[in-house]
């Protein structure tokens, strides 16, 4: 099965707009399954459970409902010649509100449910590397690289745009899709932006139209 999806406007990634797709990645286990196997290009179910921390029985059922909709494929067995190989479909993704094909209501729980998943995805990581770095299992150069940092801006929402689309094009050229390994120093990295208002306009009604 090939998701439903738009043709990707920019190197942001694919635009996701089946809810069918969408719900299937309401589940950060998933979310962190993506990411390894975009990672490694190619993983089986015990080494995604290494990563994610269920059981390899428990990843390879997450697998087979990612490949139902067509995020991840299988590529076959593995070296050992039994286990399969699960490949990443779709390398990079988008997800836009208003681009979601189903009715208002269910597209929001959907968008809420996304966004949830890829939060609690990011934090695993990130509380990941926090403690392996406060046991020295990460190399000094590596801490003093890493930034785990808030910042409140003052913007308006076209400069907001610009600045995003600025990040998002400083990023383009380190991303793992582009830039295959070329030493042994380098590794793979989890960069999490989040740009979002503090608040909503005081006339804005909380529930939204």
């Amino acid at each position: 099965m090939v998701p439903d999806m738009a043709k990707p406007e920019s190197s942001w990634g694919v635009r996701l707009t089946d809810p069918a797709v969408l719900r299937a990645l309401g589940h950060p286990a998933r979310l962190r399954m993506l990411d390894v196997l975009q990672t490694k290009g190619g993983a089986t179910a015990t080494a995604c459970a290494e990563v994610v921390g269920l059981s390899a029985s428990a990843c390879s059922w997450h697998l087979r409902q990612l490949a139902a909709v067509g995020l991840v494929r299988d590529a076959g067995p593995g070296a050992d010649g039994r286990q399969r190989v699960w490949e990443a479909a779709v390398p990079s993704w988008n997800v836009e509100l208003d681009a979601i094909d189903a009715d208002p209501v269910e597209a929001q729980g959907i968008d809420v449910a996304v966004t949830q998943a890829l939060l609690q995805a990011s934090d695993a990581v990130v509380e990941g590397y926090t403690v392996r770095s406060a046991q020295g299992q990460e190399p000094a150069e590596w801490r003093e690289a890493t930034i785990i940092s808030n910042s409140a801006l003052r913007l308006d929402a076209d400069e907001l745009t610009h600045l995003v689309g600025q990040v998002m094009e400083l990023l383009e050229p380190y991303r793992l899709r582009r830039r295959p390994p070329t030493s042994d120093d380098q590794r793979a990295v989890h960069a999490a932006l989040r740009f979002v208002p503090l608040e909503a306009p005081a006339d804005t009604p909380s529930g939204g139209d």
